[in-house]
């Protein structure tokens, strides 16, 4: 996630992550960060499809260090909202690689990163045993968090490096970082702390001389999950050096390169109309206009706008529909408050907006049918309360080792053919 190898480079500079001890403080937590550190422990089974046991005391015990230490923890969950193409090759490509990974976890091989199917919920409903208050976003998460943490002049804990370029006044924890099982218990006169390492974009961007409002302009060119002029057929070429691909795997000098040329310039727009000196592609100029775009359309993502969740966890009441972006309309008013109190699934979002829908990977035999076949009539019926009998939603499942595509049919059973999407809350539950 985020902009690789970025994490390298601040860890390897050692002068812009300071130490810090953490207390007596409000965080804004990316939840789904958390739930992937707290999962993959060596106390919790890899290899059979969800140790949520385990994983349970792993949750509970972050949460009482962060109540030792007077930390209030406010809990964001990614709905993964993102109405557009942009990301999803990225998407794609991750579930390819987790189809490979459950299989060789499926003949007892040794493998790390893979989720079980049922961890996301769990997470929420020991959030919810342990009064924790938490939020499923409907929009775009990173820059929700970022925003909700400027509002509230607190720090955000993640392992995303977005979170590096965001303008976060109260700093960045790198969850690796952030030593909670080694919280201090203090003596009556002092209070309890977790050690931890601070980033801020100014340490940053003081140790590399280049002014705050570039760092958004430094990770689209380097490349991030919403765009990547390497595949889009471009190079950069810095003074003395041979093209260079904008790959993370060029490293320290590609990232010093980048920020040293970007020291010239004051101000976003300045170095995005400089932009066309610095790639270099044998493609014709509608291509460098659609480049320029590409790093336009990023550079936003990165902008903190005001948090429609303050108005949640402060009143909880869900956001304004009216200052929903334009593709969000397709949801009925009702829907806002379950979706962020995460009590509806978010997947709904991308059905409605008619987006593809990966299926989630598990442990199994990969040498019969996935086992996400034996649960699609619930999810026909599913599709067609949300879509009417005649929708269809494309759904990306495996069939054997390789990840497919198949248009599934949206079925609306005969109890069901007078219901209506925008008011399906009211009905009385003996009518479904």
């Amino acid at each position: 996630m985020g902009v690789r190898g970025l994490t390298s480079i601040v860890k390897d500079q050692g002068a812009i992550l300071t130490d810090y001890r953490f207390r007596n403080s409000k965080v804004v937590i990316d939840g789904c960060t958390l739930y992937h550190s707290l999962y993959f422990n060596p106390r919790v089974d890899q290899h059979h499809g969800g140790d949520y046991d385990h994983f349970e005391d792993q949750v509970c015990e972050f949460f009482k260090a962060l109540r030792d230490c007077s930390i209030e923890p406010y809990v964001i969950i990614d709905g993964g909202s993102d109405h557009t193409d942009k990301k999803f090759e990225t998407l794609r490509k991750r579930v390819q690689s987790r189809i490979k990974q459950a299989n060789h976890l499926s003949m007892g091989l040794k493998e790390r990163g893979l989720l079980p199917i049922f961890v996301k919920q769990v997470f929420k409903q020991v959030l919810s045993s342990l009064k924790v208050p938490f939020a499923q976003c409907i929009f775009e998460a990173d820059q929700e968090i970022a925003s909700l943490a400027q509002r509230w002049n607190c720090p955000v804990l993640s392992n995303d490096s977005d979170f590096y370029i965001f303008d976060i006044q109260a700093g960045y924890l790198h969850l690796p970082h952030f030593k909670w099982q080694n919280a201090s218990v203090q003596g009556w006169s002092s209070q309890n702390y977790i050690p931890c390492k601070r980033y801020t974009t100014t340490s940053f961007c003081r140790h590399f001389n280049i002014n705050r409002q570039l760092l958004p302009v430094f990770a689209a060119i380097a490349g991030n999950d919403y765009v990547n002029l390497d595949k889009m057929g471009f190079s950069i070429k810095f003074e003395g050096y041979p093209p260079m691909e904008p790959n993370w795997k060029r490293g320290v000098v590609f990232f010093k390169e980048l920020l040293k040329w970007l020291a010239s310039f004051q101000e976003q727009q300045e170095a995005l109309d400089n932009v066309p000196r610095l790639i270099v592609s044998g493609n014709n100029q509608h291509n460098m206009d659609a480049a320029l775009q590409a790093l336009s359309l990023s550079i936003e993502t990165y902008q903190l706008q005001p948090s429609c969740l303050e108005r949640f966890f402060n009143d909880g009441k869900a956001p304004d529909p009216c200052l929903l972006p334009d593709h969000l309309s397709v949801l009925p008013d009702w829907t806002l408050l379950p979706l962020m109190k995460g009590t509806l699934p978010s997947y709904m979002i991308y059905i409605l907006l008619l987006r593809p829908v990966l299926q989630a990977v598990q442990v199994e035999d990969h040498s019969l049918p996935s086992g996400n076949i034996t649960s699609r009539p619930i999810r026909q019926v599913f599709y067609g309360l949300l879509l009417g009998e005649r929708g269809e939603v494309e759904e990306y499942d495996r069939e054997g080792m390789n990840l497919t595509s198949s248009m599934v049919e949206a079925i609306l059973p005969s109890a069901a053919q007078q219901l209506l999407l925008d008011t399906l809350d009211q009905v009385c539950i003996h009518v479904i």
